[in-house]
């Protein structure tokens, strides 16, 4: 005869099995890397867009991303352009922190490692610039994207940011996901 703390232990642990199972998380697409500029373009059309950029996005830890762009404007090529954000991995998708990125969206495509960043502006046209980057191993050596990236390396390393806003593993990201281009398998 089996004991039945044996039977209750052996049920616990595939009940735990299965739930570990169920919780498992789904692999991130491989979105880290670097990014060069492809083109960029605004509706209505204007000089608003980046007449050269990079993206670089680098892996944090298991859940979480940095993604730094490094820009020029077209209409002022020495004005600031850049910026930084992070991003959550969960079951569900990949989504950008909910600070200062109301306005924008973000495509990847896993097959062509494009990716597409969609901006709607505050001007007063309510302009919307799209631009698309395509995954690329050349190091950047543009010396005023170089020089911008380090900006935006360092505001995001920034310990007053931290102290402002406290760690990025504390902050909320529910609004706006990275979308994925759907992988099917099927062809028709």
């Amino acid at each position: 005869m089996t004991p039945f703390f044996s039977i209750r232990g052996a049920a616990a642990a595939a009940a735990l099995t299965l739930c570990a199972g169920a919780f498992a998380q789904a692999p991130m697409p491989k979105l880290v890397g670097e990014y060069k500029l492809l083109s960029s373009k605004t509706v209505p059309p204007s000089n608003w867009g980046y007449s050269k950029a990079r993206v670089s996005i680098k892996q944090l830890d298991d859940h979480h991303l940095l993604i730094l762009l490094a820009c020029e404007w077209k209409r002022e090529p020495k004005a600031v352009c850049g910026d930084y954000f992070y991003a959550q991995w969960r079951d569900d998708g990949l989504y950008l922190q909910d600070m200062n990125t109301f306005a924008m969206r973000l495509y990847f495509d896993p097959a062509s490692r494009k990716l597409t960043i969609i901006s709607r502006g505050a001007d007063a046209r309510q302009s919307v610039r799209h631009e698309v980057f395509d995954a690329t191993t050349e190091p950047l050596v543009d010396t005023a994207l170089v020089r911008r990236m380090k900006r935006e390396q360092s505001n995001a390393d920034s310990k007053e940011n931290r102290r402002v806003f406290g760690p990025y593993t504390k902050w909320t990201y529910q609004e706006n996901r990275i979308e994925f281009q759907r992988q099917d398998t099927a062809k028709p």
